[in-house]
């Protein structure tokens, strides 16, 4: 049994850093972020996963649901976080571009 749990830990984390490594690449690329801006928008995803861990403790019980139900939920949370950057950043850019 505790194979198939560190089958869906690696999965979940799979699951995670492939997005998060393309999200990197996208503010860096699309939006013009710099690399501290990017890391530090990447890294909201850590207290992301905080609150899916808390919200999955009751399903400590479960492992690979308790997992799997955490990386939902930061996918989530980080999602409408990174939104929130980006339309900050997109709402400060608009002033400059109105300028040109």
């Amino acid at each position: 049994m505790e194979h198939v749990n560190l089958i869906a830990l690696a999965v979940a984390g799979a699951v995670v850093l492939a997005p998060l490594a393309r999200e990197y690449a996208d503010l860096r690329q699309a939006w013009g972020f710099g690399r501290l801006a990017a890391l530090a928008t990447t890294l909201l995803v850590l207290p992301s996963l905080g609150v899916g861990l808390a919200l999955s403790l009751p399903l400590a019980d479960r492992p690979s649901l308790q997992w799997t139900v955490a990386v939902v939920v930061a996918i989530a949370v980080y999602s409408l976080a990174a939104a929130g950057v980006k339309a900050t950043a997109e709402r400060s850019a608009a002033p400059e571009l109105g300028r040109r």
